[in-house]
């Protein structure tokens, strides 16, 4: 009576009074809240539609019976934060929700209200929580919601009578409209939501294959600001796995490019050239793509590189990427590029050469002095590769002590056991001799 009357202020004022009510079952608070539910989307406007959301959210909050529309509602009012140019207060609006704890509500809407968590978190910079935030999503999920649904279509098609021996999970999912109302009546008489029921997604959520998908960008994302191209590498090959993009050909393509890029970037490691080494190979990764092919095959081959002529190479590709060589870190991931260069370059000498003066390992680097000492210093440091320096005759020895501490070690013991077997041996002797001869020692 007050909606039809148009009393809003009425409307939240009664909200509250009837939830307080004395002895008051679940049901009809759970009825109220899903009634009052309806009016949001009809209010007048922003200020009435807010106050309204934030009345029905202080009334669902600690009430296991709603804590479906608790979570729904405060995705509205994070929403309408974000649109009004409050990223931070949409960020902690909904940061105060454990949605994960919620055991009505459906897998797939957990995920996304998660992801929505982690968006806003990276939109304001929080990306310490953002990561807490997304270790809650377990890759593995998607498949396993797919899996559910699957079989929540198939038991529902049997409820309602329909032979499905024949069917396949796709046509049993196209349930028609009218009976997916008539079961979503039925679960909404059902309050009891600790007892095992799940509520009906809402179906504004994305389908599985977008969330899989929105997933993957966001850890890019976070990845980007640490600067982790191993993880970001990996990321961009889930990209290439979801079927929304293998269906896209365009954008498998520049998912492929992307990942490519990234594994060269990367700091040299057995991960790095074993992820190489899968993109190279990949069927349909770089099948299209020689530009990209070449570059990763010359990172996965024992050859010197030469970054004048990689750059000239690659120059357009390196333009046309400016997600990843453009912006602010456009010009730092062009200087981690060359330094990936220098280092795959002097890992190859160290393969091949156990004796080189630094004039001509400046040469085959095409580096000065001073820097060819400093990037070779820099990979001995990170143990990447083990080298002696020496400075006076500047000659650099690749091969020293190569085998580790251990060999050393055994080796040291080796010869000590030696010499005394020698000494032992020597002494046995000496009195041998003395004995024969009859000769004192002493």
């Amino acid at each position: 009576m007050l909606h039809r009357a148009g009393d809003w202020k009425g409307v939240n004022e009664h909200i509250v009074l009837l939830s307080k009510r004395r002895a008051q079952l679940k049901q009809a608070v759970a009825a109220l809240v899903k009634e009052a539910m309806g009016y949001v989307e009809k209010a007048p406007d922003m200020a009435t539609k807010v106050a309204l959301i934030e009345t029905l959210g202080a009334v669902t909050s600690g009430k296991i019976f709603v804590e479906v529309e608790k979570a729904r509602l405060t995705r509205q009012l994070a929403k309408i934060k974000e649109e009004q140019g409050k990223p931070e207060e949409a960020a902690e609006i909904m940061q105060e929700v454990a949605v994960e704890t919620y055991g009505a509500l459906s897998k797939r809407e957990k995920v996304f209200f998660i992801e929505e968590q982690v968006r806003l978190c990276l939109d304001k910079n929080d990306h310490v929580r953002a990561q807490i935030l997304s270790r809650k999503i377990n890759p593995r999920s998607f498949d396993e919601i797919v899996k559910s649904e699957k079989k929540a279509a198939l038991e529902a098609a049997r409820k309602a009578g329909e032979d499905v021996r024949q069917m396949d999970l796709d046509a049993a999912a196209a349930m028609s409209a009218e009976e997916r109302e008539k079961e979503r009546a039925a679960k909404n008489a059902n309050v009891e939501h600790a007892e095992g029921y799940y509520e009906a997604t809402d179906p504004t959520i994305p389908q599985v294959e977008e969330l899989r998908l929105n997933y993957h960008r966001l850890m890019i994302r976070y990845h980007a600001h640490n600067d982790d191209y191993l993880e970001m590498c990996r990321c961009y090959q889930n990209v290439m796995a979801c079927d929304l993009v293998k269906e896209d050909e365009a954008a498998r393509a520049r998912a492929a490019k992307r990942a490519a890029w990234l594994g060269v970037l990367a700091p040299t490691s057995p991960m790095q050239q074993d992820l190489l080494h899968q993109i190279s190979e990949h069927r349909e990764c770089l099948a299209d793509l020689p530009l990209h092919k070449q570059l990763t095959k010359q990172f996965t081959t024992k050859e010197i590189i030469h970054w004048d002529t990689l750059k000239e190479a690659f120059a357009s590709e390196m333009a046309a990427e400016t997600e990843l060589f453009g912006g602010e870190k456009g010009e730092t991931r062009r200087e981690h590029l060359r330094a990936r260069v220098i280092e795959h370059n002097l890992l190859v000498v160290g393969a091949y050469y156990k004796r080189v003066t630094l004039a001509r390992l400046g040469e085959l680097l095409c580096l000065d002095a001073a820097e060819t000492e400093k990037r070779l210093s820099d990979l001995v440091v990170a143990k990447k590769v083990s080298a002696r320096i020496d400075r006076l005759g500047g000659v650099v020895d690749f091969n020293p002590d190569s085998r580790g501490a251990d060999w050393l070690l055994n080796q040291w013991v080796g010869k000590v056991d030696k010499l005394l077997d020698v000494l032992d041996k020597s002494n046995h002797l000496i009195h041998k001799e003395a004995m024969a001869h009859k000769v004192s020692l002493e």
